[in-house]
């Protein structure tokens, strides 16, 4: 049986690891899981040697990543029920409990004259809570960009408007693939509002930006990467299901290269013994975070391309004649569009080699400072999928 959590988790490090070779020194913020979810969709529709691609992962350009074979040979385990154990997952993780909201949306936008299959379209909707819905892109282009634009924003509860610009779909657009995320959650133990101050956040070595950065001191679990020089906390959400996990570098060297240092050395492997129990233990903290915005969009297509996953974006080479009969259809756009807040009340989003982890024990309070830029996670603690991924640099 595959790991789907461990799965979505290696090829979450490998997707940000593309991220921000385009984005450096810049804010990330994505789902892993819901686009995962999304792709699951399309395993499920995809044939010939496009299946055999995920399956054989060879290609004619090279070989994908070994992070993305484990996820697809998880998502293709339909024999082990690995759809139903994301039907399952996607349940369970979307029902958090009082003092949370989170809503993973995921639908298949095609063009009308294809002839889906039914058998396709039910199991979208059995197992990603999801439907392929056909629309005329050929000749009412705009108003199918209304139409997604506005099934968005009624998932994300109005935080996420107009994914689609105008002109970015045309009447040679055949399939899109939509991702939609809303989350907001209560935390724990909320800042109290009168202890947010205005101070720096430093950006690098040269540039400050002033932030209100928030305050409280409690028991929190917290662990310290001792030779990268990096502390770890977890700031549990109410009711204790969902948790955001930070990764927070030193910037005490010349250079402030810690963030490159601890993004280069970051594994699943690694971030599993960083963040694990055995390795956090709770310490009394005087924890120290900014109040932070962010809205990231990306189209996908390219980063995806460059994992390894070309022959569904590509006309002459796409087979998923498991979702038509009719020869052409491809993926010809997939883009993910998130929004995270980060304040007192909580959050609010619409994603070993030498090394070794210790817990950080001091008689006295510990302190965890986010005053310069880290990395952080939103985690489902029962079945340990992260949901949601991100670098802040610039609150």
């Amino acid at each position: 049986m595959c790991s789907l959590s461990a799965a979505n988790a290696r090829f979450c490090l490998d997707f940000f690891r593309e991220l921000k070779k385009r984005k450096r020194n810049e804010n990330i913020f994505f789902s892993p899981l819901s686009l995962s979810a999304a792709f699951g969709m399309v395993v499920l529709g995809a044939r010939g040697s496009t299946l055999e691609q995920i399956e054989k992962v060879q290609l004619c350009i090279g070989k994908l990543k070994p992070t993305m074979k484990h996820l697809f040979s998880c998502l293709k385990c339909e024999d082990e029920g690995v759809h139903s154990q994301f039907q399952s997952l996607l349940a369970e993780v979307s029902e958090p409990g009082p003092g949370c909201c989170l809503t993973i949306a995921n639908r298949l936008f095609g063009e009308i004259t294809y002839p889906f299959f039914q058998q396709y379209l039910d199991s979208t909707k059995k197992f990603y809570r999801a439907e392929l819905e056909p629309v005329n892109f050929k000749y009412t282009e705009e108003e199918v960009r209304d139409k997604i634009n506005f099934w968005v924003e009624n998932e994300t509860k109005g935080k996420i408007k107009d994914l689609f610009a105008a002109g970015f779909i045309d009447p040679s657009t055949v399939l899109v693939l939509v991702n939609a995320i809303y989350f907001k959650g209560k935390w724990a133990v909320e800042f109290k509002k009168e202890d947010t101050k205005e101070t720096y956040f430093h950006l690098n070595k040269n540039e400050r930006r002033k932030v209100q950065m928030m305050f409280q001191e409690g028991y929190f679990n917290m662990a310290i990467i001792e030779e990268l020089k990096t502390k770890v906390i977890e700031l549990q959400y109410f009711n204790n299901e969902l948790s955001m996990l930070i990764l927070l570098p030193e910037d005490d060297s010349e250079d402030f290269t810690g963030l490159e240092q601890l993004e280069c050395a970051l594994t699943y492997e690694k971030l599993t013994e960083w963040t694990s129990s055995a390795t956090m233990e709770p310490l009394k903290v005087k924890v120290y975070l900014p109040q932070f915005k962010m809205e990231e969009s990306y189209v996908l297509n390219n980063m995806l391309q460059e994992m390894g996953v070309m022959n569904v974006f590509d006309w002459g080479k796409a087979d998923l004649s498991g979702i038509s009969m009719k020869d052409g259809l491809v993926v010809s756009k997939a883009i993910q569009k998130t929004i995270l807040e980060v304040n007192e009340e909580g959050t609010e989003a619409g994603c070993s080699t030498g090394l070794l982890a210790m817990p950080l024990c001091c008689p006295v309070t510990c302190e965890f400072k986010a005053d310069h830029p880290f990395l952080f996670f939103i985690r489902h603690n029962q079945t340990n999928a992260i949901l949601f991924f991100g670098r802040c640099s610039s609150p």
